[in-house]
């Protein structure tokens, strides 16, 4: 992964977001921040809302945990691994936080680890695509562009940016699974289908909420969907071959061989 593609890429994410914001304002609608379960356990506000957040927490410790007994090989999906596990961890404390007191302010706390674990994401699917290792240095250029997208929608109040980042990056997994250009197939199908139901659940908040005769609404379901597709990200980090720089380890009776980018 070249510095000076990735910067272009960076800089186009959020020129293209500005156009798109001339064509189709998209602002953040006040209307967001109302829930459907706004029951309070104690002085626990929104409480359903705040502790479905565990499961995130969980999948992010989880994700840890793969880093900390990896981190003497250092595998080649190690680096991606780090960033979107404590993406995980933080986002399940951001949007503890936001649900206690849905406001815009609170949204930021919420969105901009959300966008860490984005960057993990990413370099992990690069990493599922090439079998290189993602660089330092490109991880920490993506660690830093993808929150700009939180603080391009505060500034300009456009999330032209954070949505082209969320959902065209989903598109180019969904694309790259579905043709099978990743190892870790498996891995990759999971995390679609749970992130894709967690959208789910979050657009049927109220729907769920009536259906389920008030005992949970769908925002919950969709922070425990979230969860479980963040753990799967271990299948995915399990399934890339060891190596390093994209040398693939020996085959019995065989030579090892670098590996050419598809």
């Amino acid at each position: 992964m070249k510095i000076s593609r990735l910067l272009s890429g960076s800089v186009m994410l959020f020129v293209v977001g500005a156009v798109l914001q001339l064509i189709w304002p998209l602002a953040q609608p006040a209307s967001y921040h109302h829930f459907a379960d706004e029951r309070s356990l104690g002085s626990l506000h929104n409480a359903s809302d705040v502790l479905s957040n565990v499961v995130i927490l969980i999948a992010g410790i989880l994700c840890l945990d793969w880093v900390r007994r990896h981190a003497s090989n250092q595998p080649a999906q190690f680096p991606g691994m780090v960033v979107a596990a404590f993406g995980l961890v933080l986002t399940a404390f951001g949007s503890a936080y936001y649900h206690v007191a849905p406001t815009d302010a609170t949204l930021v706390w919420d969105r901009l680890p959300m966008t860490i674990v984005f960057a993990g994401i990413l370099a992990m699917l690069w990493t599922s695509w090439s079998g290189q290792r993602v660089g330092w240095p490109q991880l920490l250029i993506m660690a830093v562009v993808s929150p700009a997208t939180v603080g391009y929608w505060l500034a300009f109040n456009s999330l032209w940016p954070y949505a082209i980042l969320q959902f065209g990056g989903l598109a180019f997994i969904i694309v790259m699974t579905m043709t099978r250009k990743v190892n870790g197939v498996f891995g990759w199908t999971l995390v679609i289908v749970f992130y894709g139901v967690a959208k789910i659940f979050e657009s049927l908040d109220w729907q769920v909420w009536e259906l389920t005769h008030h005992v949970i609404a769908g925002h919950a379901l969709k922070h425990v969907s979230s969860g479980l597709a963040g753990a799967s990200l271990i299948l995915i980090a399990n399934a890339v071959p060891r190596s390093v720089a994209g040398i693939v380890p020996r085959r019995p009776g065989g030579i090892g061989h670098s590996r050419t980018p598809r």
